[in-house]
């Protein structure tokens, strides 16, 4: 039952970044219109709101680590700083993502091949740093925990990663 709920709670963040990361484009979407100070007002909070609810997924992914992780006294004391380290680092690949999808949505309505290539060329350097990352930190995982929780970490972190990647990608329409 309580599984069900952290689930549901996830869901239910994840899906509120979505909506706000939409709402941004929407906002951002007339971008071949003069900027008026409402819009930068408009931006401004839906920027706030992303960097909060953010911060909401980081505690429930931490929880979530918690509780599926099963670690002893003594691991504990070796993973959650090295994870903390880990997750500034994704947290700057994230913030590249958020700086990604701003730059989309200020250029949805009218996007040019040139802006398309860019995003593509960032969207792809991310990728590579996301996985530079996860590689970087495999052997400093293994020093601390037997590889057998190293793999469950990473099965973990893939599937929060898919998670909300995919809840994003849906609220995210094409490029035409």
């Amino acid at each position: 039952m309580e599984e069900k709920k952290r689930g549901k709670r996830r869901v239910v963040v994840v899906t509120g970044l979505c909506f706000l990361l939409l709402g941004l484009m929407v906002q951002l979407a007339p971008a071949q219109q003069p900027a008026q100070p409402q819009g930068d007002e408009a931006k401004a909070q839906a920027m706030e709101e992303i960097q909060l609810t953010r911060e909401a997924i980081q505690a429930e992914r931490q929880a979530l680590i918690t509780k599926a992780m099963d670690l002893t006294p003594e691991e504990m004391q070796g993973f959650w700083p090295l994870y903390r380290q880990y997750r500034l680092e994704a947290i700057k690949t994230g913030d590249r993502i958020v700086a990604l999808l701003t730059t989309y949505a200020e250029n949805y309505e009218n996007l040019t091949d040139g802006v398309a290539d860019k995003l593509l060329t960032e969207f792809v350097s991310i990728e590579k740093t996301r996985a530079q990352l996860k590689a970087k930190y495999l052997p400093k995982f293994k020093k601390v925990l037997p590889s057998r929780k190293v793999a469950r970490f990473y099965q973990l972190e893939n599937k929060l990663d898919i998670t909300i990647l995919n809840e994003m990608a849906e609220s995210i329409p094409l490029a035409r």
